[in-house]
């Protein structure tokens, strides 16, 4: 150190100290610059690519919502196809029950229309308010596909008279 001072004057070492300075300086000014223009140039494709990598992402994110989704919809579609199923058979049961029903209440108009045919052909005349409830029961009878017997016994009932024959009351 004794010589650099013996060398040079305080004048020349602090203008050289400045100079130093000034070109460190300069040195990262310079590399501050070069790294601006580095920015520059290749961070249209930094950010392309950082664009690119979040559209895969949002790519692969919506392929597995899609994947959820279809599984989903094809486990419906399966729940659906069950419930139809079970809904079917069910139907069927209640469709032969409603046959059993129907032919089940045919039978007993019919055993109560022929019981009241016998009843009334004894008596000899019928009043018109059994008449009534006769002819409605045998159209219930006929929308049940009743046969033609019934309609024959109550033929027969229409033709009764249907007031009390003198010397009954």
């Amino acid at each position: 150190m004794l010589q650099l001072l013996a060398e040079f004057s305080i004048q020349q070492i602090l203008i050289y100290t400045v100079i130093l300075g000034l070109a460190i300086k300069g040195l990262i000014d310079f590399s501050s610059w070069g790294y601006k223009q580095y920015q520059k140039r290749f961070h249209r494709d930094y950010e392309a690519l950082n664009t690119q990598e979040k559209l895969e992402k949002h790519y692969m994110s919506c392929k597995e919502q899609h994947t959820e989704t279809l599984n989903l919809y094809k486990g419906l579609e399966t729940k659906i196809d069950n419930l139809t199923e079970n809904i079917n058979t069910r139907i069927d049961v209640m469709e032969d029950q409603l046959i059993q029903l129907t032919e089940s209440d045919m039978h007993d108009i019919k055993g109560w229309i022929v019981e009241k045919h016998h009843q009334y052909i004894k008596k000899g005349w019928i009043d018109d308010f059994t008449m009534d409830i006769l002819e409605k029961r045998f159209a219930d009878y006929k929308k049940e596909g009743g046969n033609s017997y019934v309609g024959g016994l109550m033929e027969e009932l229409r033709a009764l008279p249907h007031t009390i024959p003198e010397g009954e009351e």
